[in-house]
């Protein structure tokens, strides 16, 4: 996990009400296209009556669009989440081969699709293919910013700057807009760069399409307010550990797509246990260690002693790798079928996790 770049947060850490459990909440959204109706699911099953109360929500790309809508809804963010699904479906595209049906949408489609002019008139000298002014007019439509920036909720998207390749984080708790959230979405070449103070920037999955440093970040700022506070994390997986052998040129590229992210995302949970693990250790080094000992001087050692672990980790996974289908594929059949999933794999994780 790639340790991005950020701005000093003002008052990041605002105390939360303690949950029933005993457990504050930190939920992850990964990015992956038209896997994202997935994630849908997820979010309609967590929210629920009597739904999920969540301190952090973490979005890439796709994911940070939802997470927007999770955090700041104008209304009921179910219903929200249903229209963002309507108008990414992409009928069948007669004037298309047929591997890009799905892919393409078909002339005078009103979704959130136009095709950038300067594409249409010269291919290979376009940097991007669709104008994304009609994405970010519905989200300024189904979010209200000041409820996001004023939430208890803290908001974290990422993005990659084009120039000098670091990821950077946008919180809530600074200045942050519908212009973020384009950010994190903007995967090239589908959308073009979006410009925020001087900086232009990308889709953050190309770098880490799973925001779990982020959410971990934030939960060390929270713990400045709360210490005792105790935490879970919830990762949203939506790429799959196997699938049938790719038959067809997009079989091909949608499979190389989902490995890559697949790869990086067990790197994160490595990570993720070797940072429990060393919190661990620290514990007991701490416990051993007499009370005048010079290590406890030692910078990593005060460094590392205000590090505490995350108690709980969730991984929500579809368990019908083959009904989730492709990321390229928009189909309205295919992504209400992955929204019916995600919301039955949900109930089903956290039933599970009830009796555990």
């Amino acid at each position: 996990m790639q340790a991005p770049s950020r701005s000093k947060r003002s008052g990041t850490a605002r105390p939360t009400a303690k949950r029933a459990n005993g457990l504050r909440t930190a939920l992850v959204l990964q990015g992956g296209a038209a896997l994202g109706a997935y994630e849908a699911g997820v979010l309609k099953a967590l929210l629920e009556p009597p739904g999920r109360t969540f301190d952090i929500v973490t979005g890439c790309s796709i994911g940070a669009v939802m997470a927007a809508i999770l955090v700041g809804a104008r209304g009921d963010p179910r219903e929200h989440l249903d229209e963002l699904w309507q108008r990414m479906a992409m009928q069948t595209n007669p004037f298309v081969p047929a591997m890009f049906a799905n892919t393409f949408p078909a002339p005078g489609a009103s979704a959130l699709y136009r095709i950038n002019p300067a594409y249409y008139a010269a291919p290979p000298l376009a940097t991007y293919v669709y104008d994304p002014a009609p994405l970010e007019q519905a989200i300024e439509e189904w979010v209200d910013f000041r409820r996001v920036r004023r939430s208890a909720t803290e908001l974290i998207v990422t993005a990659v700057e084009v120039k000098s390749g670091r990821l950077a984080e946008f919180s809530s708790r600074e200045s942050f807009g519908a212009r973020h959230v384009m950010a994190s979405a903007s995967l090239p070449p589908v959308f073009p760069t979006v410009s925020i103070n001087g900086g232009d920037y990308w889709d953050g999955g190309l770098i880490s399409n799973t925001p779990l440093r982020p959410a971990l970040n934030a939960i060390e700022a929270h713990n400045a307010a709360d210490p005792r506070a105790r935490w879970e994390i919830i990762v949203v997986d939506l790429f799959a550990r196997s699938a049938t052998l790719p038959q067809d040129m997009t079989g091909v590229l949608q499979r190389a797509f989902e490995l890559t992210f697949f790869g990086k995302f067990q790197h994160d949970l490595k990570l993720f246990e070797m940072y429990n693990a060393q919190i661990d250790l620290m514990r007991a080094v701490d416990a051993a260690l007499p009370a005048r000992s010079p290590l406890r001087r030692h910078p990593a050692f005060v460094r590392m002693s205000h590090h505490r672990r995350v108690d709980r980790l969730t991984v929500i996974r579809t368990s019908k790798p083959d009904a989730l289908g492709g990321p390229a594929d928009f189909s309205p059949e295919t992504i209400a079928r992955r929204i019916r999933l995600g919301e039955v794999d949900t109930r089903r994780a956290l039933a599970k996790k009830c009796r555990s």
